[in-house]
């Protein structure tokens, strides 16, 4: 007999939190991450109730995230600068409303610094940016990453070290504008 739904369910709360961050970070969506952290959930109990194996749970679980992302990825359209702007701007005003000023200061550079990385990463390609954010958001090792991804290990290495000599380059240039 398969997994049980109890079983299942118990294995996705316990990564559904992951789920959740790596489908924010790749989409800068909260509502589409729900919707994906649910979708995930959602196909693969769909997929071992269908008499489906689940070998390596965490594995399994986000090798269905990504295919979801790259699904959204597809069908999705890029929100306007504008959009991006008033929302960063509501969080903003929210964020200076309380705290002291050293905390508002200290909030403001990791925001800055949060966004800069973040738009950094935005720029990479999606293969890098997928394994970029499974390693260093996740904290996934290259053996995780490879099934999600379907590469090689060694093309996981390849790209992260590719990614990061990109990200290193855009966040430098930004510098010196």
């Amino acid at each position: 007999m398969g997994v049980t739904k109890e079983a299942f369910l118990k294995v996705f709360e316990e990564h559904s939190d992951g789920l959740f961050r790596h489908a924010f970070f790749r989409l800068s969506s909260r509502d589409k991450a729900l919707d994906l952290t649910q979708d995930a959930f959602l196909k693969g109990w769909e997929y071992i109730r269908k008499g489906g194996d689940m070998r390596d749970p965490k594995n399994f679980l986000y090798r269905i995230m990504h295919n979801l992302i790259i699904d959204e990825y597809r069908k999705s359209k890029s929100d306007s600068l504008d959009e991006v702007l008033e929302k960063a701007g509501d969080a903003t005003e929210e964020q200076f409303a309380e705290g002291s000023l050293a905390e508002i200061e200290s909030s403001a550079d990791d925001r800055m610094l949060t966004e800069r990385v973040k738009n950094a990463v935005a720029e990479l390609p999606d293969d890098y940016r997928a394994i970029v954010t499974l390693r260093f958001m996740e904290e996934l090792s290259t053996k995780e990453i490879a099934p999600i991804v379907g590469v090689t290990e060694n093309v996981v290495s390849v790209r992260i070290h590719r990614a990061l000599i990109k990200l290193r380059g855009v966040l430098l240039a930004e510098e010196n504008i």
